[in-house]
Formats: structure tokens, sequence, C-alpha cells
């Protein structure tokens, strides 16, 4: 899970990167008059720096639990944070472009990595309250 974490969170920076070129070079973003799509751009687009970044810390500091319950959380917690970022690069391509308030792709992403940190605090309190070395 170290190595998915770190490979998937670099590969979401990557296309940070790429997003930030694409609003600046291909949308014409500053020129526009309608704010409001720009600012649906640049929010999805810090929110793909938020969970790629994310991604790449949990997977520098990845410790595996040693209790049994704690584990199977603890993989719960690293899909969903997972899960989330290709939903948030989905939702960057095409939310902004329809001037939705309502987003749920991007409320779908945010709602992952809350219940993947929710988790992940779950996994490390049941593992610290069983004694797990690694607690």
């Amino acid at each position: 899970m170290k190595f998915l974490h770190i490979l998937t969170g670099t590969a979401i920076l990557i296309v940070f990167a790429v997003s930030g070129q694409y609003m600046a070079f291909g949308l014409e973003l500053p020129n526009q008059e309608f704010d409001a799509q720009r600012m649906m751009y640049r929010a999805s687009h810090m929110y793909l720096l938020f969970v790629g970044g994310l991604n790449v810390a949990v997977g520098c500091y990845w410790y595996q639990f040693d209790h049994r319950a704690s584990k199977v959380v603890q993989r719960i917690a690293s899909f969903c944070l997972v899960l989330a970022q290709p939903v948030l690069v989905y939702a960057f391509w095409v939310e902004p472009a329809d001037v939705d308030s309502e987003r749920l792709l991007t409320l779908l992403g945010c709602v992952l990595v809350l219940i993947g940190i929710v988790l992940s605090l779950i996994g490390a309190s049941v593992s610290r309250i069983y004694g797990g070395k690694n607690a």
C-alpha cells in the first residue's frame, strides 16, 4: 500500500501541474468575463493538489498495523484515499464546464477523503488500544 499511495499521489501531482498549464494556456481563464467557471476550475485544481499531496504523505509515513481489525480498517481507508484521486481528476474535467453549483463528483471525492482519514484514525486507535507494536 505504501508504494501505491506514493505512486498514485505522485501521478496526481503531475496531473495537477498539467491541469494548471491547461487552465493557463488551453482555457484562457484569465481572459474570461465569467468568474464562476474560472473559480470552479481553480477550486477543482486545488483539490488535485490536496488529494495528491495527501496520498504521497500517507505513503511516506505508511506502516501496517499489527492488529487484524486495524489492518482491515486501514486497507479500507487506503482504498478510499486512492479512489478519491481519479474521482477528483474526473470532476476537474467534467464539472467546471457545466458551471453547476452541486458538484456531486467533487463532493464524492471529498467524502472519500474524509472517510479515509476517519477510518485511519479508527484503525490507529484500535491498534493502540489492543497493543500492537506499531501503534
